[in-house]
C-alpha cells in the first residue's frame, strides 16, 4: 500500500492480542501480536486464517485495563519471516468514540515506549 494514502502515521509495537471472531462477543480463535498501530488500523501477526473482509475484536491488556479494537480485515500481508506458522493481516478499525480516546491513550505510551532513544519523554501526537 502506498504510504502516503495513510491518514494516521504507524507506530511499532509488540503488543500481544486476543482475537475473537466477530465485532462483539464471539469466539476466541486464538492470539497475536500487533506489529504496528495507528488510530485507523494496525498490522497483526496471527497464527490461523482470517477472512478478507471479516471484522474480528482484537483484545489488548495494559496498564489502563482492557481495550477492545473492533476490526476489519483489509489485506492479507503474507507468512511470517519470523514465524512460519503465522500471517500478517492489516485490519482498519471500526472504533466508538470511547474505544478511540483508550487507543489514543495507548498510542501515545506505545510512542513513548519503542523511543527510548528519544528520553521516552515524546510530546503528546494528540496535543
Amino acid at each position: 500500500m502506498d504510504k502516503s494514502r495513510r491518514v494516521h502515521a504507524r507506530f511499532p509495537s509488540d503488543l500481544k492480542v486476543e482475537v475473537y471472531s466477530g465485532p462483539v462477543g464471539g469466539v476466541r480463535i486464538g492470539e497475536g501480536v500487533l506489529l504496528d498501530l495507528s488510530l485507523s488500523g494496525c498490522l497483526l501477526r496471527a497464527r490461523g486464517l482470517l477472512k478478507i473482509g471479516s471484522t474480528y475484536r482484537l483484545h489488548v491488556q495494559w496498564k489502563e485495563g482492557a481495550l477492545d479494537l473492533p476490526g476489519r480485515v483489509a489485506r492479507d500481508a503474507g507468512r511470517s519471516g519470523t514465524d512460519p506458522t503465522a500471517n500478517h493481516y492489516g485490519l482498519a478499525f471500526n472504533l466508538t468514540g470511547g474505544q478511540e480516546k483508550s487507543l489514543m491513550r495507548l498510542i501515545d505510551l506505545v510512542r513513548r515506549t519503542e523511543r527510548p532513544e528519544e528520553g521516552g519523554f515524546m510530546r503528546s501526537y494528540w496535543g
